[in-house]
């Protein structure tokens, strides 16, 4: 319990007291209202226009009538006892009235507690708060939080954010059978989910000592398959190559998540680290890198993108621009070269030939490619966060081949 939550139950209390019981005695008539006494003056007033013997028998209908409501008031007193007078057991129509609705009130307050409780709501408030103070949170304020997530995604095993928090701190201690399991449910929820699929191969991928096994390579390829820019798909089948010392493959992997990070960045350099390393092994071992281009062959076949803002245009320096090289007319997304550069170097010149191919592919090969150019203010690629677009097609490769791109601005 919290104090939000009592003060939320006293503030519905509140409104309940007045709403049933302040606001209809305020609206109350300070009158006791018409009697039937009163009634039988006013059919007098009325029956002064009547002949008189008409009068005479409507009179007698009216004297009628108010005997007969007098007899009723009569009865329902006689309905007391004298005992129950007597003994103070006797309890008037307000009264009741009031407890009636004293009682309507404990009754609205017990549900909604009980439904609240019976929901899970509170837990989900407690949950998300501590949250919010993870980064201040101590070890054990932690583990408590785990364990109180761990028991909300037992009694509602279809809370997909509830099962993601804990494969990513399942991930992060190393309890990588664990995080197979969760992820696991997960995919049962979204089996399509590229992220999904690319975090269960890599637990998969861990949890079996380092070992990329025919399921787990399966989660990862279809995962780079529905996002060819998977960066913990292409992380795990990098490792996966590197353990099993298929070095090209894994400069493949690694060649196209280098693309997406920025120069000098920690997550280049340990790129560039890894590549090395492995470049360095296959030398070693005597085989060849399908991965890295020759100098020549990239200098002779590539196109150059000039890409320029239109006049009066600008972005946001931070913004990321994303030059990329695909064959002409695919209808895939898979990019077969990509640079990325910075919003503030625009306008801007750049090659794509076969350095900037992805996993091994080479534009030299390819007879003629379409270029699309994304301004991504986010820094990641995509044209849905796109703010600035531009397209080229049909350019065929060569040593001398040029395209100038003018960017549009896309409303969103």
């Amino acid at each position: 319990m919290t104090l939000t939550f009592y003060l939320g139950v006293a503030l519905m209390l509140v409104l309940a007291v007045t709403l049933v019981t302040v606001l209809p005695a305020r609206w109350r008539r300070a009158s006791d209202g018409e009697s039937v006494f009163d009634w039988f003056r006013l059919r007098e007033v009325e029956l002064s226009d009547a002949s008189e013997e008409e009068r005479a028998s409507l009179l007698v209908d009216a004297e009628l009538r108010v005997l007969d409501e007098i007899g009723r008031a009569a009865l329902v007193s006689a309905d007391e006892t004298p005992e129950d007078t007597a003994s103070g057991n006797s309890v008037p129509a307000a009264s009741t009235r009031r407890g009636l609705m004293v009682g309507i009130i404990v009754a609205l307050v017990l549900a909604s507690v009980a439904l609240y409780e019976s929901l899970g709501a509170l837990d989900d408030v407690l949950i998300a708060n501590q949250l919010d103070s993870v980064a201040s949170s101590s070890p054990e304020d932690i583990s408590r939080l785990i364990e109180r997530i761990e028991n909300r995604a037992a009694s509602r095993p279809d809370n997909g954010d509830y099962l993601s928090l804990l494969g990513e701190y399942y991930t992060g201690q190393e309890r990588y059978g664990d995080a197979l399991a969760v992820y696991t449910r997960l995919l049962t929820l979204f089996p399509e989910s590229p992220d999904v699929l690319a975090r269960a191969a890599q637990a998969d991928y861990l949890s079996n000592g380092r070992v990329l096994q025919p399921r787990a390579k399966r989660w990862a390829e279809a995962a780079l398959a529905a996002d060819p820019n998977q960066r913990t798909a292409l992380g795990t089948l990098g490792m996966a190559s590197f353990e099993a010392q298929d070095y090209s493959a894994a400069l493949g992997h690694w060649q196209r998540l280098l693309a997406f990070e920025a120069p000098g960045s920690p997550g280049a350099q340990m790129l560039a680290s890894v590549m090395s390393e492995a470049r360095r092994r296959m030398s070693e071992s005597g085989a060849t890198d399908s991965s890295k281009t020759t100098a020549d062959v990239a200098s002779t076949q590539g196109v150059t993108v000039v890409v320029q803002m239109p006049e009066g245009g600008s972005e946001a320096p931070s913004a990321t621009v994303f030059v990329i090289a695909r064959p002409a007319g695919s209808k895939q997304r898979m990019p077969t070269a990509v640079v990325k550069r910075s919003a503030s170097e625009l306008p801007l010149s750049v090659r794509l030939d076969d350095s900037s191919a992805m996993a091994g592919q080479r534009i030299s090969t390819l007879e003629a490619v379409d270029i699309e150019v994304q301004v991504n203010p986010s820094g990641q690629p995509g044209r849905s966060q796109a703010s600035w677009l531009g397209q080229a097609s049909n350019i065929t490769p060569s040593p001398s081949a040029e395209t100038i791109i003018t960017l549009q601005a896309i409303t969103q």
